[in-house]
């Protein structure tokens, strides 16, 4: 309907027509992202304020750990699996290519068997060693800025990490599967070395420019994940990269603080893109996701799974009709 009076219009413009509704906006940024890509995208615009996606993290050193912990809890599994790319353990590097390949073999085997993937990016400081310390870090804006200038010997350092890690991106879309991309996340915060920066939205760029222009990581869909924007956390609206450099708006949640003005305000600035939460403590309520039903997805952090929820309540989370899972044949 909504199409045919669009047609309506513009055939002819003298004539009063009812307002349009908002039109989802169901393709990717990258206009040549794979069919896959675009499926899931679909998939998210039109599960929106119906039901939710559930999703569980694990670590790049044990990637199906607590996907596996899932089922054992509730019968089933999460219907996204998160992982991780970034080797923060100061692994070797033998170590570190054998851990990310596993999450790849592991990516491929969950999109076969029916589960969507996204993956988290923490990325150490290029150039030091891959330590969490190197990542939970703060580091001074001069410096930074090195990292996003062409030309410097930062930028040269970062540009091969990125290299590096897309390679193993490349092999999940060769095999055609599509990942919801979660880099940089929290970024206005100021725990991690990208974070708290005036020009944040350069090292987006940067990497969006690298992986889709010259990588031609057609299957990835970005997904932008800034803190709650709380007490230890700034606004996020001024290091959001732009409606052309995002498919998904999400916020990482702790400490059960799913304040309806946070929610309200990411779903203005997405404008009719799906809105997620990219990581979560708690899981989010009935009464939470009464009052804010556009979250499409939820995804619980490794093993805050079991330390932030009891077991009756992740049992009933996921045997409720709004939750959907892997086995889950038809949605929405």
């Amino acid at each position: 309907m909504a199409i045919l009076l669009l047609l309506l219009s513009l055939l002819f413009p003298s004539v009063l027509l009812p307002a349009l509704p908002a039109l989802a906006q169901s393709a990717p940024v990258n206009a040549s992202a794979s069919a896959e890509a675009v499926k899931v995208l679909r998939e998210l615009n039109d599960m929106t304020g119906k039901r939710i996606f559930t999703g569980q993290h694990d670590y790049l050193e044990s990637p199906d750990e607590w996907n596996n912990r899932i089922r054992e809890l509730t019968g089933q599994y999460a219907k996204i699996h998160g992982y991780e790319l970034g080797p923060i353990m100061n692994q070797s590097e033998r170590v570190a290519s054998a851990q990310r390949q596993g999450v790849v073999n592991s990516a491929i085997a969950w999109n076969k068997s029916g589960g969507l993937v996204t993956i988290s990016y923490h990325e150490s400081i290029p150039g030091m060693c891959r330590c969490w310390s190197n990542v939970k870090t703060s580091m001074s804006q001069e410096r930074f800025n090195q990292f996003v200038t062409p030309g410097t010997h930062e930028y040269d350092l970062l540009i091969a990490e990125l290299d590096k890690t897309a390679s193993y991106l490349k092999q999940l879309g060769d095999a055609g599967v599509p990942v919801l991309w979660r880099p940089y996340h929290e970024m206005n915060g100021d725990w991690f070395w990208w974070g708290g920066k005036t020009n944040f939205k350069a090292l987006w760029n940067l990497m969006y420019d690298r992986f889709v222009n010259v990588h031609r990581l057609d299957n990835l869909l970005w997904v932008w994940s800034p803190n709650a924007p709380n007490g230890t956390a700034d606004p996020f609206e001024p290091y959001y990269p732009g409606d052309d450099k995002v498919d998904v708006l999400a916020l990482d949640i702790y400490n059960n603080d799913y304040q309806q003005g946070y929610y309200d305000k990411l779903v203005a600035l997405a404008q009719g893109k799906p809105v997620a939460i990219g990581e979560n403590g708690e899981l989010p309520g009935d009464e939470v996701l009464k009052a804010q039903p556009k979250w499409v997805y939820m995804m619980s952090w490794a093993n805050l799974l079991t330390e932030k929820n009891s077991a009756q309540s992740i049992a009933s989370f996921f045997a409720a009709s709004r939750s959907v899972k892997k086995e889950d044949a038809a949605v929405p």
